[in-house]
């Protein structure tokens, strides 16, 4: 029974250290950065508004992608 106490102990710590490890990576990454979204979520409060944002947002992505096609094709 002690065995099995031991291995079950040495499992959880090596699961909690690579999830730690996972969530320290992601941090410094950057995937938890998302002040834009928590910027819209304050100015925008009626989800047509929101709905609106994100319609304008993906319209300047369309627009980015365009100009990077353009230059692409020129080159």
């Amino acid at each position: 029974m002690n065995e099995v106490l031991q291995l079950e102990l040495i499992v959880g710590v090596v699961v909690t250290f690579v999830l730690i490890m996972i969530f320290v990576a992601s941090a410094k990454k950057g995937n938890f950065d998302d002040q834009k979204k928590m910027m819209d979520g304050m100015l925008f409060d009626s989800p047509d508004d929101l709905r609106a944002a994100a319609e304008q947002e993906a319209k300047q992505e369309e627009m980015i992608a365009k100009k990077k096609e353009k230059q692409n094709s020129t080159d």
